[in-house]
């Protein structure tokens, strides 16, 4: 276990400069690519008219922005820092990190929909949209990737170790 957390933490302060932090010209390029898709397939789900480039455009006063930080990197930067640290098979942690951003990902994008209509309802309902609604379900689906992910090796294990224990 404390080697889990070591590497852990170790695996999300690497992934955070190379992939999220300013400083890293590789994160830099990753964040704008994801945050261009993210807007433009939230583009796609709500009326014509309604976005310009990274704004969901709510009224003439009140806008939201996707930046950075709404682009979904950062639930998946500690899902896969996670996957790494797990000890497992560079094929599964390759699997599991494709299945973790494509569901990650996605839920995002559904995220950043919900909130936009809840807040176009009533523009009160923005915090009570982002704050709680929108970061505990993506909350809320990490976890259950990364249990998914460990039950599937449980059961890896648990096979492994009847055949080793039939072998004696």
């Amino acid at each position: 276990m404390k080697k889990f957390i070591l590497l852990y933490w170790f695996n999300l302060a690497l992934l955070f400069t190379l992939f999220y932090w300013d400083i890293s010209p590789l994160g830099d390029i990753l964040n704008h690519l994801q945050t261009d898709m993210t807007a433009y397939i939230v583009s796609l789900t709500l009326n014509d008219g309604i976005t310009k480039g990274y704004e969901i455009i709510i009224n003439n006063h009140y806008s939201l922005v996707i930046e950075k930080a709404c682009n979904g990197m950062v639930p998946y930067l500690f899902f896969l820092s996670s996957i790494i640290a797990f000890p497992s098979t560079i094929l599964d942690k390759i699997k599991w990190s494709i299945i973790g951003y494509t569901v990650i990902t996605t839920i995002n994008i559904f995220r950043i929909w919900l909130v936009a209509k809840l807040v176009l309802d009533e523009v009160g309902n923005f915090s009570l949209a982002h704050d709680f609604i929108g970061n505990s379900i993506l909350i809320f689906v990490v976890l259950t990737l990364f249990i998914l992910f460990i039950k599937t090796k449980k059961g890896l294990i648990h096979e492994s170790n009847k055949i080793l224990s039939k072998r004696q």
